[in-house]
């Protein structure tokens, strides 16, 4: 009975490893699930794919595109309401995913049919993906979408395949294998008691003679204890032998068992019952209402990464195009006060190879990103951009994009003053509000500060505005405020005049608000300097610069020079008992002209 009750034991164990391997094996589940959609009776240009469509199952997205007409495939993904910006009234395929069927499905959206332009490069993309098919992966968070595209001109690739993982883990396999192999030394156990019991029974058994036992002789008794210890010894070997085994069996057995319980995949998840291994801690609901107000704001423009990416791109094209004097390159990523310098600063240069480049765009670290609140265009970002050389002043850009096609361009580019201190900005994640350049909220509206620090540039302290401003710190009332005119004023012969004026660029104020209810503002300013002749045959001779935007020697009807400036100014809020700190500029000549 003890050897049945062993051997089914045994078989007990041996099933239940086998179904063990077995749901790692032939059982196993597969390790993804795909869905595949096709636009091939579409002519639009476009296909986009929402993250509801990529969230169609858990896990990981590999999306692989191909059925190009034109044997190229540009696909990218970015914040969704970027990509229907881009998007615009073109004609695009949009993808679902249809939960009845767990299929992907492909939906006309109408629109202009017209050809599109290529998205490849577009400032708007997280990332972009190009190829005759390509095939990559990504975890899009819920608020981005991915588009698709051709070369524009023929319609967008008609096969889309998303591929999720599933979860190999079966739970059960562990528990059965190691039950199964614990049961197996339970079993292997059994039977050597088993075997001993049986040797045990199997001894000689003593009879109930009558009488005397018979006397043996001397070699008798010899033969008897030689039998007896041959008995011993072999019993000794045998109990020897069994505790061996005994001893080796647990050692293999515990051996399998570590060895089938080396993966997570094996055994049932920790604590919690939701998969994931952790258990599931509620979230608190929020009662502050600053947070509240937060969850109503309005998406930053860019990511730390695309402000990074942008500003990149930006210093590749200011290095080509100051390089080759090329302001039609330039116009690609610069506009407003900022390419009017650097237009000026090549038609000088190409005339004179000794002048100075105008200020570059270093390709060192963005310090900070301060991108606005907004999901429509126009709209803007502040950067500032630290050198890699420590000696060279880092530079401020307020850069802005028009539409969604266009990519971003420097309107305002500054260089900070030694020892600036920008005051305390939102973080990047949540970006600030633009504020109006009428904005009453500021020490002095965005859109007044030009005006009022070019009349401290010709009045310096008689100025009316000069105790709204910091004079401490601003070197650039010492490079053309009012002493630099009055020195040029009086260099000048009795023979000659020279008047000053300003106004403000055409460009409007750009103002990013600040933690402390004031103002980050970038504005243009326009100073002009007239010098005419005072006296009859008298003449003008422009000099340096001005002679060779000119290219007059010496005229009789006087010379018009106007020089674009630059400025970013930290603004305090209204009320303040602060000032409005200069905080870097940037100034060039611009234009030059006869006097009609």
């Amino acid at each position: 009975m003890r050897f049945i009750v062993a051997v089914i034991v045994v078989v007990l164990a041996a099933l239940m490893v086998a179904l063990g391997f077995a749901q790692r094996t032939v059982f196993a589940p597969p390790p993804s699930v795909s869905s595949t959609v096709s636009t091939s009776d579409s002519e639009a240009r476009i296909t986009v794919v929402p993250s509801e469509a990529l969230h169609g199952h858990d896990g990981r997205q590999t999306i692989s595109i191909s059925g190009s007409e034109s044997d190229s495939v540009f696909a990218a993904y970015g914040r969704t309401s970027d990509v229907l910006g881009w998007v615009g009234d073109s004609a695009y395929n949009e993808v679902d995913f249809d939960e009845s069927t767990g299929e992907l499905v492909s939906t006309l959206v109408d629109g202009d049919g017209a050809d599109v332009p290529s998205p490849a490069d577009s400032d708007l993309w997280n990332a972009e993906y190009t190829g005759a098919a390509p095939t990559f992966s990504l975890d899009a968070p819920d608020d981005v979408s991915l588009i698709v595209v051709s070369d524009g001109t023929a319609p967008a690739p008609d096969t889309v395949r998303v591929t999720w993982p599933l979860s190999t883990s079966t739970p059960t396999a562990g528990p059965l294998i190691a039950g199964g192999l614990l049961v197996l030394l339970i079993g292997v156990l059994l039977y050597i008691w088993a075997i001993a019991h049986h040797r045990r029974t199997r001894g000689p058994r003593r009879t109930s003679g009558q009488g005397k036992p018979p006397r043996l002789t001397r070699r008798s008794r010899r033969k008897a204890l030689g039998a007896g210890d041959s008995t011993s010894s072999a019993a000794e070997g045998g109990r020897r032998g069994i505790r061996r085994s005994v001893a080796v069996v647990p050692v293999v057995l515990v051996g399998a068992l570590a060895l089938s319980g080396c993966t997570a995949d094996y055994w049932p998840s920790a604590v919690g019952g939701n998969g994931s291994g952790v258990s599931a801690t509620p979230t608190p609901t929020s009662t502050d209402p600053v947070g509240d107000e937060q969850d109503d704001l309005q998406p930053p423009v860019v990511t730390v990464a695309q402000a990074e990416r942008i500003v990149q791109r930006i210093s590749t094209t200011a290095a080509q195009a100051d390089g080759t004097l090329d302001p039609e390159l330039a116009a690609t990523r610069f506009t407003g006060p900022a390419l009017a310098q650097r237009e000026a600063n090549y038609t000088l240069r190409s005339k004179d190879s000794g002048a100075a480049e105008p200020i570059a765009v270093p390709e060192g670290a963005v310090t900070l990103t301060l991108p606005q609140q907004a999901d429509t265009w126009p709209r803007s970002v502040f950067v500032i951009v630290q050198s890699d050389d420590d000696a060279v002043a880092p530079i401020a850009m307020t850069l802005v994009q028009e539409s969604a096609r266009d990519n971003y361009q420097v309107e305002y580019l500054t260089s900070l003053e030694a020892g600036a201190t920008p005051p305390t900005v939102a973080p990047a994640t949540i970006g600030a509000a633009r504020l109006s350049p009428d904005v009453k909220l500021l020490t002095l509206q965005p859109d007044q500060l030009a005006t009022a620090y070019g009349d401290i540039l010709r009045n310096g302290d008689d100025s009316e505005y000069a105790s709204l401003f910091e004079s401490e710190g601003d070197t650039l009332r010492d490079k053309i405020g009012k002493p630099y005119k009055d020195a040029k004023r009086e260099a000048l012969p009795e023979t000659a005049s020279i008047e000053f004026s300003s106004s403000p660029d055409d460009d409007s104020a750009v103002a990013f608000a600040t933690n402390d209810a004031g103002a980050i503002v970038s504005v243009g300013l326009n100073e002009v300097e007239t010098v005419k002749p005072t006296a009859e045959g008298a003449e003008v001779n422009p000099e340096g610069a001005v002679k060779n935007l000119t290219g007059l020697d010496k005229t009789t009807k006087g010379i018009e020079a106007t020089y674009g400036v630059e400025l970013l100014f930290s603004v305090p809020a209204v009320g303040s008992d602060q000032k409005i700190v200069l905080l870097g500029f940037s100034q060039a000549l611009i234009s030059a002209k006869e006097l009609p």
